[in-house]
């Protein structure tokens, strides 16, 4: 039997289900933490790529930015490491090709001449990029895209999605980053909406070494390696949705693998953040007394402390009991994250409904997240969304800069408040 180093703990939206024919609505939080895995050992070899846009776009601050958390990046890699980089605009060039930073002068008077010219074509760079860091054969090690772009690449859409599928299926994670507000977050999103992936929206040039610094260091902390949720669940029992809310916020499809199992695969777990989901499920007709749903298992791995995967596993059992004993109220820790998913997933529906030219029914779901946006005390962000949804029924479309700062404000709007526990 191994140790779980991880701990699990299923926080139920109510502490009992109500006897009844008919399907009920259960919301159910799964907290996961690493706090029992020691630090000792963590630090594993780290291939990383940057993919970087230097279209004509990018002259000034930008580029100056980039090329200053490119040097961080290489300032803070180990000899263990491996470091390429590949620059994109019309073309595609490996600026510096896959190698342990050893050699750190050299590379940072390579990154010193990249110059801002030329328009946006990214799939080119993606696969040079993929390329670059599929050289080396690691044995074990966190390999990851790292990509920057501030413009529209067009005509190569679908092939940029099929390189980031290809490296998914390899291991290798992307991190998509955007800056300004004329990139296509759409692609991004899509690009990254596999394991190991996400996306991150840059207002400003001078975030850019931040960010950066940021993500190098996650790399250099990753607590566990192939990730997946496993869900079993009483038979009948359905799973309705599964969004990850911290450490921020998104939507996550776990896979049948039969009747009552379901998979869904996190590939690495990098920083010491906590992992919550958050389920909403419908559960079948269930006679009194105490009802098992459904037994929550996470499957890692921990190079350094075992070459055999681990284990973690809880089981959720619930009370059934007649409907006028079970009070209605929603536990207060689920209905904090339940409140700030829905105003994510309100503003996700009226991007699609813009999509689908419904401009009052996507300003209608607009006006709702921003109201519960100033519920959860988010009135800046609040303020932003009900003028998109004021600019939207006027004038059919929303500003760029306000549709990116709605979608990545809302994602994010849990991981500002990290550990928060009302």
């Amino acid at each position: 039997m191994n140790t779980p180093m991880v701990q699990l703990q299923v926080t139920p939206g109510r502490a009992a289900v109500m006897h009844s024919e008919e399907p009920q609505l259960l919301y159910l939080l799964v907290d996961a933490s690493p706090a029992k895995i020691p630090d000792s050992g963590l630090d594993v070899p780290v291939n990383v790529a940057l993919i970087l846009d230097h279209s004509s776009s990018m002259r000034g601050e930008r580029l100056y930015q980039m090329k200053e958390a490119c040097n961080h990046v290489v300032n803070h890699l180990n000899r263990q490491d491996y470091f390429s980089l590949v620059a994109f605009n019309d073309r595609a060039e490996v600026v510096v090709p896959c190698q342990h930073p050893t050699n750190k002068d050299g590379i940072r008077r390579a990154i010193s001449m990249i110059e801002a010219r030329g328009g946006t074509e990214m799939a080119t760079g993606m696969a040079m990029g993929l390329q670059e860091i599929s050289r080396p054969l690691m044995g074990r090690g966190v390999s990851r895209l790292v990509l920057l772009t501030d413009g529209r690449t067009y005509g190569d859409e679908s092939r940029c999605v099929e390189i980031a599928r290809r490296a998914q299926a390899k291991g290798i994670g992307l991190t998509a980053l955007g800056i300004g507000d004329e990139w296509n977050e759409d692609l991004l999103e899509t690009m990254a909406a596999a394991e190991n992936s996400r996306t991150e929206y840059i207002t400003t040039a001078q975030q850019i070494v931040d960010v950066f610094a940021q993500e190098v260091s996650r790399l250099h902390n990753v607590v566990a390696h192939k990730v997946e949720l496993r869900l079993h669940t009483l038979p009948n029992l359905e799973i309705r949705s599964l969004y990850r809310v911290r450490p921020f916020i998104s939507a996550m499809t776990p896979q049948p693998d039969s009747d009552a199992l379901w998979r869904l695969t996190l590939g690495d777990w990098t920083g010491r953040d906590d992992q919550s989901f958050l389920l909403e499920v419908v559960v079948p007709p269930l006679a009194e007394g105490m009802q098992k749903l459904l037994r929550v298992e996470l499957n890692y791995e921990i190079p350094s402390l075992s070459s055999q995967p681990l284990q973690s596993v809880i089981d959720v059992a619930l009370p059934v009991r007649p409907g006028d004993t079970v009070s209605p109220q929603v536990d207060g820790v689920v209905k904090h994250w339940l409140e700030r998913t829905v105003a994510y997933r309100l503003q996700a529906s009226a991007w699609e409904q813009v999509e689908q030219g419904n401009i009052q029914e996507a300003t209608k779901k607009l006006r709702m997240a921003g109201t519960r946006l100033l519920d959860a005390g988010q009135s800046d962000l609040a303020q932003t969304v009900q003028e998109e949804a004021t600019r939207l029924l006027r004038n059919g479309a929303a500003s760029d800069e306000g549709r990116k700062r709605i979608k990545y404000g809302t994602r994010g709007l849990v991981a500002s408040e990290r550990g928060r526990k009302p």
